[in-house]
């Protein structure tokens, strides 16, 4: 580690640890804790990852300090896609980008074929709508079948 005046150090004081927390802090993004975030995240660090070395011999991205050189990658950027909300009875509410927002059972096929195209592969998606239609055909109750 560096002070600010250029040297190495190998221990820090109180108010450099300070110094460097409120400078991470500011530069932090406030995210929501969900899924989708994660999801991007994990897509992003994938892409990084895979990029590695290319990005070794050709850095992208802005200057991240004045005479630091230069970022190896692209920083991260969250893309919205909106959000689904259950409301009970077959119902539910979606705001999408745009300032799109619907209401009722066709919103609730909506969030149904999303959910069941965001898994992992086909045999889930095939256990999910088999699962669904059960409960449609059925109910809630599985002690009846």
């Amino acid at each position: 580690m560096k002070d600010p005046e250029g040297k190495d150090v190998k221990e820090v004081d109180i108010e450099g640890f300070k110094q460097a927390l409120s400078q991470v802090d500011s530069q932090a993004k406030s995210l929501p804790a969900t899924a989708q975030v994660a999801a991007q995240q994990g897509a992003y660090l994938s892409r990084c990852f895979n990029r590695r070395e290319h990005c070794k011999d050709n850095p992208e991205g802005p200057r991240r300090f004045v005479g630091s050189g230069r970022h190896a990658f692209v920083p991260f950027r969250y893309k919205h896609l909106g959000q689904f909300a259950p409301l009970g009875g077959e119902q539910a509410a979606a705001e999408l980008p745009g300032d799109w927002v619907s209401i009722g059972h066709s919103t609730q096929w909506l969030w149904y074929s999303v959910y069941a195209s965001k898994q992992v592969s086909w045999r889930t998606r095939v256990l999910l709508v088999s699962d669904w239609t059960r409960r449609f055909v059925f109910g809630r109750d599985s002690s009846r079948i």
